[in-house]
Parts: structure tokens; sequence; C-alpha cells
């Protein structure tokens, strides 16, 4: 399931839209959405440009375990599973949603 502006709002309440903008780590998040967008492209669409949800369940389990992304989980009170998958959606559709930006 895509981002909707209900999740987004939501993300921006626990400040997960500054843990993207960070200027040290959004290379990071561009860099593991283009990574699963490839892997993505290969193996699930077999050479065809893959659907955004696509590429958000291969990208899910590297964001969930990701340290950066755990510190901001318990700094803002945001353990449950849905802030993953929701900064997944939110990271896929700022990277490769806007015409597969690479920065």
């Amino acid at each position: 399931m895509a981002l909707n502006e209900t999740k987004k709002k939501n993300l921006e309440d626990k400040d997960f839209n500054k843990l993207f903008e960070n200027p040290k780590l959004k290379p990071k998040w561009a860099q593991l959405a283009n990574n699963a967008y490839e892997y993505a492209k290969v193996n699930t669409t077999h050479g065809k440009d893959p659907r955004l949800d696509d590429i958000s369940v291969v990208l899910y389990p590297v964001i969930e375990a990701d340290p950066d992304f755990r510190n901001h989980q318990d700094a803002n009170s945001a353990h449950s599973k849905r802030w993953a998958v929701w900064f997944t959606e939110f990271v896929v559709d700022q990277i490769v949603g806007e015409g597969r930006n690479t920065t």
C-alpha cells in the first residue's frame, strides 16, 4: 500500500520527515531506495520498472533494522510496525516516486 497524505502527516507528527531530510542521512536513504529499486527491477519485475510497492517490499526489512531509524523510533516513542512501513513508503515516494532522483 502506497504512502497517502494521512500517513505523511502522521510521520511528520513524529519528525520522521526530519530523519529523512537530515543531511548526514539523506544520501543513505537515497542509496538504500535506489538499491531496492534495482533489486526489484531484476528480481521482481524482470527488467521492467518496478512499482513503488514492489520497491517498498524490498526496502522494508532494511529500514526496520537500520540503527538510525531505530534510534529515531526510541526518541519519538514510535515503536509499532506501522512506523517502519510508513517510513519505508515515505523514502520510496521521495526518492523513487520523484522521477528516480538519486541524490
